[in-house]
């Protein structure tokens, strides 16, 4: 049953068709492969492949498949050529025959396009004096490579093995989590190879040779951070790895205001730089107030302070709303005026309420709290934050005199009976 299966799959996936067998996987295989960029030392060949091979001094060029033994068939054209004849009647190659000879099959598994190209001169020194060939990947084989660790799927995902590392992680449903260290992703190789793999250094140095080719890796782990410096806000990330959405608040008495902000953690064993700790989350984005950056141990801190393990760093993004909270009649987000004074503001919301508390308004920017005073000109993304009179005289004391009142003739009435 075994082999049936295995034969199903490779007879779908060399038909140059949709492979929807493979459609439940989580890498998506169906419709035309993108290019991908490799060199001859990198790829290594294995059945599945399709090539096609091109003798330079002959002007002379076929395609052929690496079969089930790890082989790849051998031709040359017509003329002048020593042929062994044992093609199949019906068979793929009987075509091909009409015009070239099938000369040798040779092994090829397990080696590069490199090696294949340097072989090819003395495997077909006994049919034809050619030097020069080359070789191209036609359509990589899909193979099988297992993924565990901080990834949000876990098992075996169906991918092309001209794809990279990098490639399989960015794929929504295998994405690593918001605390996996893509510093030290391990990958084993076929011949059991241990290979350490940066893929932080890969997006910020482009080096290919920090991002493996797929054709050689069996499976991918992907270790989780066990210490490291929180970071939340405004901050870029990477491809591979996935923000956890949380939402910060910002206490302004008793009203709550949250915000969806990214959460990402970085791999830290000792104290850093703010600036090399949001380097090491990708980067601050365009809309990121780099002047607000806040400490959870430090609070206020510019990109030269040091942080420690176990911080939590909050980057504020720019917006072009003002939240005025507590009691107006109408609170919410307000477009943010230039210049306009806070009277404006509190018109927007429909004017104060009747339990404001006027002079004890105050401003929350950044998630600090601060004086109207303080806080100067209002700026995008402030809380403007009106609190309750806590006790209203007139008001106030007249319900408190109604209850008394109910409450004494209640009394009466109950002791007259």
């Amino acid at each position: 049953m075994r082999f049936i299966w295995l034969a199903i799959i490779v007879s779908q996936a060399f038909s140059g068709g949709d492979v929807n067998l493979f459609a439940e996987s989580p890498l998506n295989l169906e419709g035309e492969a993108s290019v991908e960029l490799f060199s001859d030392e990198e790829y290594i060949l294995g059945p599945g492949d399709v090539l096609q091979i091109l003798i330079k001094d002959l002007a002379f060029a076929y395609t052929t498949d690496v079969d089930f033994s790890g082989r790849i068939a051998l031709f040359a054209p017509l003329y002048g050529v020593e042929t062994q004849k044992f093609i199949s009647p019906g068979s793929e190659l009987e075509s091909k025959a009409e015009y070239m000879n099938l000369v040798d099959f040779k092994r090829v598994y397990g080696l590069t396009i490199k090696n294949l190209k340097d072989s090819l001169p003395l495997w077909y020194s006994k049919h034809l004096h050619v030097r020069e060939f080359e070789v191209r990947i036609l359509s990589p084989r899909i193979l099988n490579v297992f993924l565990t660790g901080a990834t949000e799927y876990n098992g075996p995902v169906f991918v092309r093995a001209s794809l990279r590392i990098s490639d399989v992680l960015r794929d929504t449903q295998n994405i690593c989590g918001f605390d996996a260290d893509i510093n030290s992703v391990i990958a084993t190789t076929h011949d059991g190879e241990t290979l350490i793999v940066n893929l932080e250094n890969y997006y910020k140095k482009g080096d290919l040779k920090d991002n493996p080719v797929l054709a050689k890796i069996k499976s991918i782990y992907v270790p989780t951070i066990e210490n490291g410096i929180k970071i939340m806000g405004a901050v870029r990330g990477y491809p591979v790895k996935k923000f956890k959405p949380q939402a910060l608040q910002a206490l302004a008495g008793n009203y709550v205001v949250t915000f969806d902000a990214n959460v990402i953690m970085i791999s830290c064993s000792d104290s850093m730089r703010v600036e090399d700790a949001l380097s090491s989350a990708g980067g601050l984005k365009s809309y990121a107030l780099v002047n607000e950056i806040y400490s959870s141990s430090k609070g206020k801190v510019s990109l030269t302070d040091y942080v420690s393990v176990g911080d939590v760093l909050y980057v504020p993004p720019f917006t072009d709303k003002v939240f005025v909270a507590g009691e107006v009649k109408s609170p919410g987000f307000v477009p943010y005026l230039p210049g306009a004074t806070l009277d404006t503001y509190i018109s927007y919301c429909g004017g104060f309420s009747s339990r404001a508390a006027q002079r004890r308004l105050y401003i929350v920017r950044a998630n600090k709290k601060m004086a109207v005073e303080e806080a100067g000109t209002i700026q995008p993304g402030d809380i403007v934050f009106v609190p309750e009179v806590k006790l209203k005289w007139f008001d106030d004391y007249l319900r408190l005199a109604e209850v008394i009142s109910s409450i004494v003739i209640t009394w009466v009435t109950l002791m007259s009976l």
